[in-house]
């Protein structure tokens, strides 16, 4: 993308999100470009739909000026819904959603229609979408190892060649309802978080972006840290500052980090804040980098 090219769509995005550095936005689109990102959706924007056409909007933006997107979303509040109208009791062990066939097989459906409402939005600006269910085979999992969670997986594979091949203008949507890695598997239910984070890994993206219903990472006293390296996640982690459910979130950033992601973050799920997280020198939620990058960054 050419400089000019750059400089009017920071323009542009300046007046639509009052953004204060039309410097820094214009470095940060000429940097990303032709990059890849993996954006987990979650906090407010899953839990009210209605708010989905503003992020889809801002990711046909960054689309615009070459930054390609992969959407990975769950659906934890519509399948307890869903659940709930079925008469089936809502489970879960350690943060894990108690997964039966009947269970799995709801959400499979619950989280599909989530994916067509995102296709929805995505192709009201001139774009396709592809849907990435259980059925596409493009995420693989293996069943955690707690029988008493049922249908629950951990991420194990990537078809990276499914999203190697689409085109230009079509953006991913990948549920995380997935296939299972042995024949006869039926599938399983998996975190988004975890397969976000592994598909980051394998497709070498530039950045990984979870949504979740807080700010980021805070210290002891509540204030949000806006850059953390690996060590200083695990000194939190240990001193428990980083505890309870911001764990595994946290874990699955240094997954990433550790298998080539160049950088990592986590945001509170709301209007635009992704993109004022990447395209802004202050941010609004915690990016994780390794230590290494952090001292080339520094001198």
């Amino acid at each position: 993308m050419s400089k000019l090219v750059s400089i009017k769509t920071a323009r542009k995005l300046l007046k639509e999100h009052n953004l204060s550095e039309l410097r820094a936005a214009v470095n940060y689109i000429t940097a990303f470009s032709g990059k890849r990102f993996v954006l987990k959706i979650g906090g407010s924007v899953l839990n009210d739909l209605s708010l989905l056409p503003l992020l889809v909007k801002d990711v046909i933006f960054l689309k615009k000026v070459g930054i390609n997107i992969v959407l990975v979303h769950g659906g934890s509040r519509q399948l307890n819904q869903a659940m709930k109208e079925k008469n089936l009791q809502v489970q879960s062990i350690r943060g894990l959603r108690v997964t039966s066939a009947e269970v799995l097989e709801l959400a499979a459906k619950v989280f599909e229609s989530i994916s067509f409402v995102v296709k929805t939005e995505i192709q009201k600006h001139g774009y396709q979408c592809v849907i990435f269910g259980r059925e596409s085979g493009l995420v693989k999992s293996g069943q955690i190892d707690d029988l008493e969670l049922g249908f629950v997986g951990i991420p194990q594979a990537v078809e990276v060649s499914l999203l190697n091949a689409l085109s230009d203008n079509v953006i991913p949507v990948v549920s995380s309802v997935t296939s299972g890695t042995k024949a006869g598997d039926i599938g399983f239910n998996v975190n988004a978080d975890d397969v976000a984070g592994i598909i980051a890994s394998k497709i070498g993206a530039e950045k990984l972006i979870l949504m979740t219903d807080v700010d980021g990472v805070l210290d002891e006293n509540g204030t949000l840290l806006s850059s953390l390296t690996v060590s200083q996640v695990e000194e939190l982690v240990e001193k428990k500052v980083i505890h309870g459910g911001m764990i595994p979130k946290v874990q699955t950033c240094l997954n990433a980090l550790k298998n080539g992601v160049k950088k990592c973050h986590i945001v509170k799920g709301s209007t635009h804040s992704f993109i004022d997280e990447i395209l802004t020198d202050q941010g609004v939620g915690t990016e994780f980098m390794k230590d290494e990058f952090a001292k080339e960054a520094f001198n």
